[in-house]
């Protein structure tokens, strides 16, 4: 094919890495294997969970999520040698993804290294990473979204000292908020697409249907929920100290966009986000965070009331503002913008630390902005199928506008262009290998979700709205190798929106 090269010269390019250092600072078993959790009352849901051991490593390095499918939280630390050995028992392939890690292509979890079932893989990195909130997911292609819907994802975060330096809320001082959204049917289990990954497109395949047209135009707008859960459990109460938070958010959703905002109509003061630290506080009425997206909020509850309560809340907006794909077909139980009521906080009489946060909490160091042409990215929808830059996934090969310099910094507009009839979704499209910051958006300013994007400091998932360009500007990985961007509308994804990206 024309300007497309393929890969089996790349294929176990991953074996070029150096070998692991002898003894990690960190050593984890990583299991995947299904499991029963207690999630409603009566019987317990079947999913698949993620389970850890630490080998090696500070204390605190695992911390289990109870009462819930959530994997543990990792804890790791710039500067930190990794080691994680992760063994599938799911009984078909899967592979784990770092989102928001810079490692060697051997450990990112590129879907061609999957493993299959009772097989191991390890994993093996320093930690390059800035402080920041990460999180991690399986990545087999046609089978992301399905295994991470049945529970298969976990929080990562990452310490540094400049983030220390600034005595952020810790410990106890740290709210995890990871936000879903699921389907149960009467007997408590989880229901989702009637469907069976099925070849075609090259080795890339695609998502076969079944269950009709209602479920092939719900896989194509993203399955949604009809429940919220935060942490994995449904609608959570928490008892709270009168105190100063940090709030640790994950949109780990498969497709639903939320836009954030607290009860009383406090502001959102955003201090991170993908990429870590802002350079300074921003606050802002409502936060959207579209899948795969993380914010890393203030939350002051010091002179609450003993008693007091307040909600975290997903504000109301149009349907159409995150877009679909057509009339046909079922129409989801809670549709896309449904106003949500996320979980609550109750105010106890136990007093705790105020924080209060300084001018400047990082500085961000970005190189000016090239010269060179830009790189015009399309997303479209033809013949029923989601394409990026006008093409679907295809593991054995890249495009040599795809093909890119370690460490080279490249400007590329991502155009998300209506097809003749109309149709557009907003899409979160993640690049993995890079952070990377957003220079500018032209279009889509009427749009209810535009008021809670936040573009400050550096990010690896960008949202990209119905009829907007998104200009932004990468430095690529210093570790060559064979890397990804795509689409993190899970449905999408597995469809085919998502393609290759080569460092050399």
């Amino acid at each position: 094919m024309l300007g497309l090269a393929p890969l089996g010269h790349l294929v176990r390019s991953f074996e070029w890495q150096p070998a692991p250092a002898a003894t990690p600072d960190v050593e984890i078993v990583l299991t995947a294997a299904p499991a029963e959790v207690s999630l409603r009352p009566g019987a317990p849901t079947r999913v698949w969970q993620f389970h850890a051991k630490l080998v090696r490593g500070p204390a605190g390095t695992v911390t289990p999520m109870p009462g819930s499918y959530l994997g543990p939280m990792l804890r790791l630390r710039k500067g930190q040698r990794v080691r994680i050995h992760f063994e599938n028992r799911l009984g078909e392939p899967s592979i784990v993804h770092w989102h928001g890690l810079d490692v060697p292509e051997r450990a990112d979890g590129h879907p061609r290294l999957a493993v299959d079932h009772g097989r191991d893989y390890t994993y093996d990195f320093e930690v390059g990473n800035r402080a920041g909130t990460c999180w991690y997911h399986p990545h087999p292609h046609m089978r992301t979204a399905a295994q991470v819907y049945q529970g298969l994802a976990g929080l990562l975060l990452v310490s540094d000292a400049e983030e220390e330096a600034l005595q952020l809320p810790a410990g106890d001082g740290e709210l995890p908020c990871v936000l879903q959204d699921r389907r149960f049917d009467a007997k408590n289990q989880l229901v989702y697409l009637n469907a069976a990954p099925r070849g075609g497109m090259g080795r890339g395949g695609g998502m076969g249907m079944g269950g009709g047209m209602g479920q092939m135009m719900e896989a194509m707008n993203g399955w949604l929920g009809d429940t919220v859960l935060v942490n994995g459990r449904v609608q959570p109460s928490l008892d709270v100290d009168r105190r100063t938070y940090r709030v640790r958010m994950l949109n780990g959703s498969n497709a639903r966009f939320y836009k954030l905002a607290w009860s009383d109509g406090a502001p959102m003061t955003v201090i991170g986000g993908d990429g870590g630290l802002l350079d300074r506080p921003r606050t802002q009425r409502a936060l959207t965070l579209a899948p795969g997206q993380r914010a890393d909020v203030l939350l002051d509850l010091s002179t609450r009331a003993a008693g007091d309560s307040v909600q975290l809340l997903s504000l109301g907006f149009p349907a159409d503002h995150a877009g679909s794909v057509g009339m046909m077909g079922a129409t989801p139980p809670v549709p896309q913008g449904a106003p949500l009521t996320l979980m609550r906080l109750r105010l106890s009489g136990r007093q705790g630390a105020r924080v209060r946060l300084p001018d400047r909490l990082s500085t961000l160091d970005w190189r000016a902005a090239p010269a060179a042409p830009v790189r015009r990215v399309p997303l479209t929808f033809m013949r029923m199928t989601w394409l990026l830059d006008g093409r679907t996934f295809d593991m054995d090969e890249v495009s040599g506008a795809e093909t890119v310099k370690a460490g080279s910094t490249q400007v590329w507009e991502i155009a998300n262009q209506p097809n003749p009839m109309g149709m557009a979704m907003a899409h979160p499209i993640h690049v993995h290998g890079t952070q990377f910051r957003v220079l500018s958006r032209t279009g889509g300013s009427a749009n209810a979700l535009r008021e809670g994007i936040h573009d400050a400091g550096g990010t690896d998932t960008v949202v990209v709205l119905p009829g907007e360009t998104v200009r932004v500007q990468f430095t690529f990985s210093r570790h060559p190798g064979l890397y990804l961007y795509h689409c993190h509308i899970l449905e999408h994804e597995d469809m085919g929106m998502m393609r290759n990206l080569r460092i050399t």
